[in-house]
């Protein structure tokens, strides 16, 4: 039986939306993979939960699944999805003493929870009159149900409240009927990139490592209240010298990707799409737990083989070594190289497209290193620039001497600054940067004549850390992803 159908390959829902909040959430679950340790997160028993990973690995798309599990399986429960930048307008966070900071979390949280309620009963209110809840009250609210205070507090105060329905016209009504009939829902409240901004200052550090020690605060004194929140992993790594944030620690989980589920994110991307705009039924026994499926749904859209390396691999295997190992940046790369092959005329992407698409991925790859990394060093963009027209592959003497020649002696060592909040002493500590970004990578070689094996930070995270260690013998390879761009031979 033929198992192959004609795809679009121009089609931009092919591998889905590369932002996970801006994805249609029925679509996003559809394709959505799974692990054991999200179940910490997703747990309705947990009243706060934090999750941490880099860039396109997936912290959106949790936060969206768990958005759409709780509607469709609680829906009177109230669910407020929300940005960091959206929190700020509530209240004023320039400022660098964490307990300020803290209260003033609370305020700009309860104060959005109120605003939620209001669309919800139908009355609108002044911005003054959603600031509601002053920090000071929010005390009294311990062991109680987060929607009841609200509600009594908002009777208390016999606020002007315009009711934006014709049929009802008393509002303290209202709100007695709605509070007698909904004291004991839930509000779950979800917030993503509260560090999109993040700049490394003492006003951004306190403002970031506050918003969870608040959150820690809210939700073990108030009933009623779950909050989600995500941050990005060198953030965490940034603000933790915080103390309060060790006690956060225990609701955090880290998202992390085998090469099997990275391949099941993007079969089962392709799965749901055909599923979605082919009335075929042959692929309605297909699982992405077989390796043969997730094989047979990839050769839908890329050749079988492909010459990578002197061999000739499955097409997964340059997917998930170009997208280094990210969701997103894999999903970016398939689409590309599936646009590329449209542009061709061709069924399938090859080889060719990968390579022809390479420059314009690269680009996307530099500007979120740029993006990501830039506040644990502010001379990020000219260091990387340093390797243009470079070698692809050197020992670690010659690593220290390229950003010793090429990088510290332009700037001036005296130029240098901070790395990571630590002062410049040795160009060991900008090669560890490197490997900590994912721009460079270990290179092994474990047997004579077999191929090599790369290893990255999240595998040893001690590499180049120890001024007293010898790496004369290590070789470190700049990640292929970034070659093309910065045209590395």
């Amino acid at each position: 039986m033929d198992e192959r159908v004609d795809i679009d390959l121009y089609d931009e829902k092919l591998f889905g939306n590369e932002a996970g909040e801006d994805e249609d959430p029925a679509i996003l679950s559809s394709y959505f993979i799974t692990k054991n340790k999200f179940n910490k997160f997703f747990s309705q028993s947990r009243r706060f939960a934090i999750v941490r990973a880099r860039k396109g690995m997936g912290k959106s798309s949790l936060l969206s699944k768990m958005a759409y599990d709780v509607k469709n399986n609680e829906p009177d429960n109230i669910v407020i999805s929300i940005t960091g930048s959206d929190l700020l307008s509530y209240g004023n966070f320039d400022s660098t003493d964490h307990l300020l900071l803290q209260n003033e979390w609370k305020k700009a949280l309860s104060a959005r929870i109120n605003f939620e309620l209001g669309n919800r009963i139908g009355f609108a209110w002044t911005d003054d009159q959603m600031a509601l809840v002053e920090a000071s009250e929010l005390s009294g609210y311990r062991g109680k149900n987060l929607v009841g205070s609200l509600i009594s507090r908002i009777r208390s105060k016999h606020l002007p409240i315009e009711v934006t329905t014709n049929t009802e016209r008393d509002a303290g009504a209202l709100l007695s009927r709605y509070s007698s009939t909904h004291s004991n829902i839930k509000i779950w409240l979800l917030v993503d990139d509260i560090d999109s901004t993040f700049s490394a200052d003492e006003v951004q550090k306190a403002r970031v490592s506050s918003f969870f020690s608040a959150c820690r605060s809210l939700t073990r004194d108030v009933d009623g209240l779950f909050i989600r929140a995500s941050v990005r992993t060198d953030v965490w790594t940034t603000i933790r010298y915080n103390e309060d944030l060790d006690k956060c620690e225990q609701y955090t989980i880290d998202i992390s990707w085998t090469r099997t589920e990275l391949e099941k994110i993007i079969s089962k991307k392709i799965l749901s799409y055909i599923k979605r705009n082919h009335k075929s039924t042959l692929f309605d026994s297909y699982s992405v737990d077989s390796s043969r499926d997730r094989e047979l749904l990839v050769s839908l859209v890329f050749m079988d083989r492909l010459k990578w390396a002197q061999s000739r691999v499955p097409p997964f295997t340059p997917i998930r070594i170009l997208g280094a190992k990210r969701p997103r940046w894999m999903s970016q790369l398939c689409r590309l190289s599936a646009e590329a092959a449209a542009d061709r005329e061709v069924k399938r992407v090859g080889i060719q497209e990968i390579n022809h698409i390479l420059s314009d991925f690269g680009r996307l790859r530099v500007n979120d290193i740029y993006k990501e990394h830039s506040h644990q060093f502010s001379h990020l963009q000219k260091l990387i620039e340093t390797f243009t027209r470079g070698e692809k592959r050197y020992r670690t003497d010659d690593l220290l001497l390229k950003i010793e020649n090429g990088f510290v002696d332009r700037v001036g060592e005296d130029s240098v600054g901070y790395i990571d909040g630590e002062d410049y002493i040795r160009p060991l500590q900008i090669a560890h940067l490197l490997y900590r970004v994912g721009f460079i990578l270990q290179r092994e070689i474990p047997n004579p004549g077999s191929p090599p094996r790369f290893v990255d930070y999240d595998e040893r995270p001690e590499l180049l850390t120890d001024p007293s260690m010898d790496y004369a013998d290590y070789v470190w390879e700049v990640h292929p992803s970034y070659r093309g761009i910065l045209g590395i031979r």
